[in-house]
Protein backbone atom coordinates (compact mmCIF):
# COMPACT_ATOMS: atom_id res chain seq x y z
CA UNK A 1 0.00 0.00 0.00
CA UNK A 2 3.19 2.51 0.81
CA UNK A 3 4.63 1.33 -2.33
CA UNK A 4 1.10 2.48 -4.73
CA UNK A 5 0.51 5.95 -2.76
CA UNK A 6 4.86 6.46 -3.26
CA UNK A 7 4.16 5.44 -7.08
CA UNK A 8 1.07 7.08 -7.61
CA UNK A 9 2.33 10.58 -6.14
CA UNK A 10 5.57 10.39 -8.29
CA UNK A 11 3.25 9.91 -11.23
CA UNK A 12 1.09 12.71 -10.35
CA UNK A 13 4.13 14.98 -9.82
CA UNK A 14 5.40 14.06 -12.52
CA UNK A 15 1.93 15.10 -14.60
CA UNK A 16 1.54 11.57 -15.95
CA UNK A 17 -0.68 11.71 -18.80
CA UNK A 18 -1.51 7.87 -18.46
CA UNK A 19 -2.21 8.40 -14.99
CA UNK A 20 -4.76 11.35 -15.62
CA UNK A 21 -6.23 10.03 -18.49
CA UNK A 22 -7.21 6.75 -16.56
CA UNK A 23 -8.83 8.67 -13.77
CA UNK A 24 -11.03 10.69 -15.84
CA UNK A 25 -11.96 8.01 -18.57
CA UNK A 26 -12.72 5.61 -16.74
CA UNK A 27 -10.97 4.24 -13.13
CA UNK A 28 -13.10 6.74 -10.68
CA UNK A 29 -12.67 4.34 -7.80
CA UNK A 30 -8.71 4.22 -8.28
CA UNK A 31 -8.66 8.14 -7.98
CA UNK A 32 -11.02 8.59 -5.18
CA UNK A 33 -8.81 5.62 -3.09
CA UNK A 34 -5.47 7.53 -4.22
CA UNK A 35 -6.84 11.44 -3.86
CA UNK A 36 -8.86 11.29 -0.58
CA UNK A 37 -6.44 9.71 1.65
CA UNK A 38 -3.60 11.70 -0.02
CA UNK A 39 -5.37 14.94 0.88
CA UNK A 40 -5.91 14.49 4.33
CA UNK A 41 -2.26 13.04 5.63
CA UNK A 42 -0.92 16.16 3.52
CA UNK A 43 -3.12 18.71 4.30
CA UNK A 44 -3.71 17.36 8.14
CA UNK A 45 -0.08 17.65 8.57
CA UNK A 46 0.59 20.85 7.50
CA UNK A 47 -2.39 21.86 9.17
CA UNK A 48 -0.94 20.56 12.44
CA UNK A 49 2.26 22.70 11.86
CA UNK A 50 0.02 26.19 11.28
CA UNK A 51 -1.93 25.49 14.93
CA UNK A 52 1.22 24.61 16.76
CA UNK A 53 2.03 27.85 17.69
CA UNK A 54 -0.69 28.10 20.09
CA UNK A 55 0.08 24.53 21.73
CA UNK A 56 -1.07 21.00 20.91
CA UNK A 57 -5.32 21.91 21.18
CA UNK A 58 -5.30 24.08 18.65
CA UNK A 59 -2.75 22.22 16.29
CA UNK A 60 -5.13 19.17 16.43
CA UNK A 61 -7.77 21.10 15.55
CA UNK A 62 -6.13 22.76 12.58
CA UNK A 63 -5.31 19.31 11.40
CA UNK A 64 -8.53 18.03 10.95
CA UNK A 65 -9.86 21.01 10.23
CA UNK A 66 -7.96 22.38 6.99
CA UNK A 67 -8.66 18.63 5.36
CA UNK A 68 -12.50 20.21 5.87
CA UNK A 69 -11.67 23.11 4.09
CA UNK A 70 -10.58 21.73 0.72
CA UNK A 71 -13.02 19.10 0.84
CA UNK A 72 -15.63 21.72 1.52
CA UNK A 73 -13.95 23.94 -1.34
CA UNK A 74 -14.00 20.85 -3.78
CA UNK A 75 -18.33 20.37 -3.19
CA UNK A 76 -18.53 24.07 -3.75
CA UNK A 77 -16.30 24.73 -6.57
CA UNK A 78 -17.14 21.05 -8.20
CA UNK A 79 -20.24 22.06 -8.74
CA UNK A 80 -19.50 25.15 -9.94
CA UNK A 81 -16.76 24.49 -12.36
CA UNK A 82 -19.02 21.70 -13.55
CA UNK A 83 -20.94 24.23 -14.70
CA UNK A 84 -18.03 26.52 -16.24
CA UNK A 85 -16.48 24.03 -18.30
CA UNK A 86 -20.06 23.65 -19.65
CA UNK A 87 -20.92 27.74 -20.58
CA UNK A 88 -17.22 28.16 -22.16
CA UNK A 89 -17.51 25.27 -24.47
CA UNK A 90 -14.50 23.07 -23.32
CA UNK A 91 -16.46 19.96 -23.83
CA UNK A 92 -15.15 18.58 -20.33
CA UNK A 93 -17.88 16.38 -18.61
CA UNK A 94 -19.15 17.76 -15.11
CA UNK A 95 -17.32 14.43 -13.65
CA UNK A 96 -14.30 15.39 -15.53
CA UNK A 97 -14.31 18.95 -14.24
CA UNK A 98 -14.65 17.08 -10.74
CA UNK A 99 -11.77 14.74 -11.36
CA UNK A 100 -9.12 17.73 -12.41
CA UNK A 101 -10.14 19.17 -8.99
CA UNK A 102 -9.64 16.42 -7.14
CA UNK A 103 -6.36 15.97 -8.57
CA UNK A 104 -5.23 19.31 -8.11
CA UNK A 105 -5.94 19.53 -4.61
CA UNK A 106 -4.07 16.12 -4.48
CA UNK A 107 -0.50 17.46 -6.11
CA UNK A 108 -1.59 20.18 -3.58
CA UNK A 109 -1.55 18.39 -0.49
CA UNK A 110 1.58 16.26 -1.28
CA UNK A 111 3.41 20.21 -1.98
CA UNK A 112 2.04 20.97 1.52
CA UNK A 113 3.47 18.18 3.30
CA UNK A 114 6.93 18.65 1.20
CA UNK A 115 6.92 22.00 3.08
CA UNK A 116 5.68 21.01 6.30
CA UNK A 117 9.33 20.75 7.87
CA UNK A 118 9.58 24.51 7.45
CA UNK A 119 6.59 25.55 8.99
CA UNK A 120 7.00 23.04 11.79
CA UNK A 121 10.09 24.64 12.61
CA UNK A 122 9.22 28.37 12.79
CA UNK A 123 6.04 27.26 15.07
CA UNK A 124 8.91 25.97 17.34
CA UNK A 125 10.94 29.15 16.86
CA UNK A 126 8.07 31.65 17.19
CA UNK A 127 7.35 34.07 20.70
CA UNK A 128 5.15 32.64 23.31
CA UNK A 129 1.84 34.21 22.33
CA UNK A 130 2.04 36.38 25.09
CA UNK A 131 5.83 37.63 24.22
CA UNK A 132 6.32 40.85 23.36
CA UNK A 133 6.29 40.63 19.61
CA UNK A 134 3.39 37.97 19.08
CA UNK A 135 1.25 39.82 17.17
CA UNK A 136 3.77 41.17 14.50
CA UNK A 137 4.70 37.16 14.53
CA UNK A 138 1.21 36.25 14.02
CA UNK A 139 0.97 38.50 10.97
CA UNK A 140 3.60 37.18 9.66
CA UNK A 141 2.45 33.41 10.11
CA UNK A 142 -0.45 34.18 8.27
CA UNK A 143 1.31 36.08 5.15
CA UNK A 144 3.54 33.39 5.34
CA UNK A 145 1.10 30.57 5.24
CA UNK A 146 -1.00 32.20 2.95
CA UNK A 147 1.51 32.36 0.06
CA UNK A 148 2.55 29.07 0.52
CA UNK A 149 -0.86 27.26 0.18
CA UNK A 150 -1.40 29.87 -2.49
CA UNK A 151 1.70 28.52 -4.16
CA UNK A 152 0.69 25.52 -3.69
CA UNK A 153 -2.69 25.60 -5.10
CA UNK A 154 -1.17 27.57 -8.14
CA UNK A 155 1.49 25.02 -8.68
CA UNK A 156 -0.73 22.19 -8.60
CA UNK A 157 -3.40 23.63 -10.56
CA UNK A 158 -0.52 24.83 -13.33
CA UNK A 159 0.43 21.19 -13.91
CA UNK A 160 -3.03 20.63 -15.11
CA UNK A 161 -3.22 23.06 -17.79
CA UNK A 162 -1.66 20.79 -20.51
CA UNK A 163 -4.13 17.78 -19.58
CA UNK A 164 -7.13 20.10 -19.56
CA UNK A 165 -6.27 21.74 -23.11
CA UNK A 166 -6.11 18.33 -24.21
CA UNK A 167 -9.37 17.55 -22.71
CA UNK A 168 -10.86 20.62 -23.99
CA UNK A 169 -12.53 20.60 -27.84
CA UNK A 170 -9.57 23.52 -28.43
CA UNK A 171 -6.82 24.80 -26.90
CA UNK A 172 -8.29 28.09 -26.30
CA UNK A 173 -11.49 26.89 -24.85
CA UNK A 174 -9.21 24.52 -22.09
CA UNK A 175 -7.07 27.68 -21.05
CA UNK A 176 -10.30 30.05 -20.39
CA UNK A 177 -12.06 26.87 -18.83
CA UNK A 178 -8.74 26.74 -16.49
CA UNK A 179 -8.41 30.39 -15.44
CA UNK A 180 -11.99 30.71 -14.45
CA UNK A 181 -11.24 27.63 -12.51
CA UNK A 182 -8.06 28.60 -11.01
CA UNK A 183 -9.71 31.96 -9.80
CA UNK A 184 -12.90 30.16 -8.62
CA UNK A 185 -11.00 27.70 -5.98
CA UNK A 186 -8.50 30.61 -4.97
CA UNK A 187 -11.73 32.76 -3.81
CA UNK A 188 -13.76 29.72 -2.57
CA UNK A 189 -11.22 28.52 -1.01
CA UNK A 190 -9.77 31.98 1.06
CA UNK A 191 -13.46 32.64 2.23
CA UNK A 192 -14.12 29.38 3.38
CA UNK A 193 -10.84 29.26 5.28
CA UNK A 194 -12.10 32.35 6.69
CA UNK A 195 -15.32 31.13 8.04
CA UNK A 196 -13.45 28.11 9.81
CA UNK A 197 -11.37 29.92 11.62
CA UNK A 198 -9.05 30.37 13.32
CA UNK A 199 -5.88 28.53 12.28
CA UNK A 200 -2.73 29.91 14.07
CA UNK A 201 -4.70 31.20 17.26
CA UNK A 202 -4.56 35.14 17.62
CA UNK A 203 -2.89 36.69 20.56
CA UNK A 204 -5.50 36.86 23.56
CA UNK A 205 -7.98 34.98 22.07
CA UNK A 206 -8.66 31.23 23.44
CA UNK A 207 -8.25 28.62 21.97
CA UNK A 208 -11.48 27.63 19.48
CA UNK A 209 -12.20 25.05 16.62
CA UNK A 210 -14.48 27.97 15.99
CA UNK A 211 -14.80 31.59 15.89
CA UNK A 212 -18.30 32.58 17.62
CA UNK A 213 -18.74 35.41 14.48
CA UNK A 214 -17.59 33.14 11.64
CA UNK A 215 -19.21 35.23 9.07
CA UNK A 216 -17.80 38.50 10.30
CA UNK A 217 -15.75 40.00 8.58
CA UNK A 218 -13.64 38.90 5.54
CA UNK A 219 -10.22 36.98 4.64
CA UNK A 220 -9.20 39.65 2.40
CA UNK A 221 -8.92 42.22 5.06
CA UNK A 222 -7.34 40.30 7.63
CA UNK A 223 -4.42 40.15 4.99
CA UNK A 224 -5.00 43.93 5.05
CA UNK A 225 -4.23 44.06 8.23
CA UNK A 226 -1.64 41.63 8.19
CA UNK A 227 0.87 43.54 6.22
CA UNK A 228 -0.62 47.32 8.08
CA UNK A 229 0.99 45.40 11.22
CA UNK A 230 4.35 44.73 9.85
CA UNK A 231 4.69 47.27 7.41
CA UNK A 232 3.46 50.64 9.64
Amino acid sequence: MTSYFLTTSLRLCRGDRSLLQAWLEQQLLSSLTFCIPITLIGCGIYGFTMGLWQGLEMASYVGLKLPLVIFATLLINGMINGMLAAVLGSGISFRQSVQFLLAGFSLMAIILLSLSPITFIMALHAPMPDEPGALQWHSLTLLTHTFIIAYAGITSHRSLLQHVREFATTTGHGTRTFLAWLLGNLFVGAQVSWIMRPFFGSPGLEVQFLRNNPLQGDFYQAVWKALQNILF
